[in-house]
């Protein structure tokens, strides 16, 4: 499974976004989930719940999620919206680290 809860429905997501005392981490992604990716869950673990979404098997969630391309992230707290990063561009990762690492 690695470090990604598998989104597979609306229910899902919406129990993820239930989330309050973590950040709630979507990698919305095509066919296998990169390495870097996992690498990336397992480090933010602590302050990140982290989950997949395979757009190519649910188009209508990166319709829902507003993504134009994999991969991407985005970011919740408290069910919220608080980042999105699209093609996953090496100084927005920073910058989301740097979120992440403090918590919620």
């Amino acid at each position: 499974m690695g470090a990604h809860t598998e989104l597979t429905s609306k229910a899902d997501f919406d129990k993820a976004l239930e989330t309050t005392d973590k950040y709630v981490l979507v990698y919305a992604y095509e066919g296998e989930v990169s390495p870097q990716a996992e690498s990336y869950a397992t480090k933010f673990a602590s302050t990140v719940d982290s989950y997949k979404l395979d757009i190519s098997k649910y188009p209508e969630a990166a319709k829902f999620h507003g993504i134009t391309q994999a991969p991407s992230i985005v970011v919740y707290k408290s069910g919220k919206e608080v980042s999105k990063v699209e093609g996953v561009v090496p100084e927005k990762m920073k910058e989301l680290g740097e979120m992440l690492s403090k918590g919620v």
